[in-house]
């Protein structure tokens, strides 16, 4: 079998993955451990008759939701299996499940041999076996899905208009150099008209996208394809990395999506009986990055060592003053997974509120942009039919 490893390099302290072959998870671990290495998470990369790739969120959200209501309708979970695959119209994942459980394996055994299950939904199953209700393992990841995901859709929805406006105005613009402005340019050439150096510089412009038409299309396509090659991969996380380090600013509202979903995943494993440090271990896969990681290896370490969860995350610099405080109360109390989930709600609602600001402050700037290019342009070609009109008179 071929694993992915994921190691700690404290050297470097950095955190680094690694490809390898073992016939086992264990005798992939004795491996790495005989050479030395730190072993932070190990996975099944390929193996026979496991799914190509991670499901899409859509499909995971939609299989959770189907199975739950399978079980709460009083379905076991191969019956429910069986019912969901009989209702696919093709071999499914459904089916590479029931194998694995007719063999006698656990169900979180079962997704975790499959492979394209998050290690976070498999860890919340593993934690719902030893009470054996799957359906509560499966209603808190829908409300962490949830969570992240409406985050997510504001982010998103936030940057569709301005993208709309910017598209549009330079659609309008383009037809502008390309229809009207030659127009406009053959009458000054007939009337003799003085135009200002600006506008000679729009007509000189417009005069060179119309010989050279290919250019307009050729400047799309390379726009296109520039976009398309920036977001394959992991290009999207490299590049948000930075933008995020060239305005600090920004990295810290960023930061505010990252910890509520840290917190929120915490909570969630808290809740079905991992303990910190265990819970800490699986959220390695949440990190944005390697400074995300470090961060939560410095705390997992610091927990490991004897210190309080207040101590170690601060220590890593996942808190601030209210928050580490909010831990504190929640060491007191004993009801740590509310007080994680009030932290994650908290950075929730910061996120939220920069996303909201944000709109209402990038919307009119853009549109007033836009605004100027367009009646900038009209102006410079109009001022020389005032010239024309009044030489007339």
């Amino acid at each position: 079998m071929q694993f992915e490893a994921r190691l700690f390099d404290p050297d470097r302290r950095e955190v680094l993955s690694r490809q390898l072959q073992a016939h086992d998870e264990a005798a992939a671990r004795r491996l790495l451990t005989d050479a030395g290495a730190t072993v932070l998470a190990l996975r099944v990369q390929r193996r026979p008759g496991s799914t190509s790739g991670p499901i899409r969120q859509e499909e995971l959200a939609l299989w959770c939701r189907e199975l739950r209501a399978l079980l709460q309708a009083g379905l076991s979970v191969v019956e429910a299996l069986d019912a969901l695959s009989a209702s696919a119209q093709e071999p499914s994942i459904h089916q590479l499940l029931l194998a694995r459980l007719r063999e006698g394996k656990a169900v979180s055994t079962a997704m975790q041999d499959v492979g394209g299950f998050p290690p976070l939904l498999v860890a919340s199953v593993r934690a719902s076996e030893r009470t054996s209700d799957l359906t509560h393992a499966l209603d808190a990841y829908l409300r962490f899905d949830d969570m992240v995901g409406g985050l997510r859709r504001k982010a998103v929805s936030a940057a569709l208009y301005p993208a709309v406006v910017v598209a549009l105005g330079g659609l309008i613009a383009v037809f502008l150099l390309l229809v009207v402005v030659p127009r406009f340019a053959g009458l000054y050439a007939e009337s003799g008209a003085l135009a200002s150096a600006a506008t000679r510089s729009l007509i000189a412009l417009s005069a060179t996208l119309s010989a050279q038409p290919w250019l307009v299309p050729m400047a799309l396509a390379a726009l296109l394809t520039v976009l398309a090659w920036a977001g394959t991969g992991s290009r999207p996380r490299r590049i948000g990395t930075w933008v995020v380090n060239a305005w600090p600013w920004l990295g810290q509202q960023v930061a505010h999506f990252e910890k509520a979903r840290l917190f929120e995943a915490l909570a969630l494993l808290v809740h079905g009986g991992y303990s910190l440090h265990e819970a800490l271990g699986v959220c390695l896969d949440l990190a944005p990055g390697p400074c995300g990681q470090l961060q939560i290896l410095t705390a997992r370490a610091r927990i490991e060592h004897g210190a309080t969860a207040s101590v170690g995350f601060r220590a890593a610099g996942l808190t601030d003053a209210v928050t580490e405080r909010l831990i504190r109360a929640g060491e007191r109390g004993g009801d740590f997974d509310r007080v994680l989930r009030a932290v994650a709600e908290r950075h929730r609602q910061a996120f939220e509120t920069f996303v909201e600001r944000a709109t209402r402050l990038v919307e009119p700037v853009l549109l007033l942009g836009v605004a100027l290019m367009v009646g900038g342009m009209v102006v410079l070609l109009y001022m020389p039919v005032f010239d024309i009109a009044a030489s007339v008179r």
